[in-house]
């Protein structure tokens, strides 16, 4: 295990998570501010982020254990920042609100993996995974 390799992608997933929980928190301050039309890229982009940073790390590094990291703790960290005052406090006992960013995870770590091999097939695959990840996104928030 290369520990640069280690540190860069957990750097890079605290920026996404640093970009995502802040994009969430002034998201109301930015309607306000620049308008509903301008407000909506911004919110996109921050929302793709989360499944599209562990292909784009996997493609252009080939770090397997990067790769997973960057689709795994961006997703916890999410959780951790919308959850973590209902968790201290006793008060979580949401199953499905767990099942549901475990399988974002899970589905984040294996777009990593697949998107680092080398062969079209495991490309494939993580463009699979990026596309259930998005639909178990909008359905968990939908419903």
């Amino acid at each position: 295990m290369n520990v640069k390799n280690i540190t860069i992608s957990m750097i890079i997933s605290s920026v996404i998570v640093a970009i995502t929980t802040g994009v969430n928190h002034l998201e109301h301050a930015l309607r306000a501010t620049i308008g509903d039309l301008l407000t909506l890229p911004i919110v996109l982009f921050s929302t793709l982020l989360l499944p599209v940073a562990p292909i784009m790390y996997g493609l252009i590094t080939k770090d397997k254990i990067g790769s997973v990291i960057i689709g795994v703790v961006p997703v916890v960290g999410l959780f951790l920042d919308i959850y973590l005052s209902l968790i201290i406090s006793g008060d979580f006992t949401s199953m499905n609100t767990l099942a549901f960013f475990g399988i974002l995870a899970i589905l984040g770590g294996l777009e990593g993996y697949f998107a680092s091999r080398k062969e079209i097939q495991y490309n494939i695959l993580a463009i699979c995974c990026f596309l259930f990840w998005m639909v178990i996104f909008v359905r968990g928030f939908g419903a």
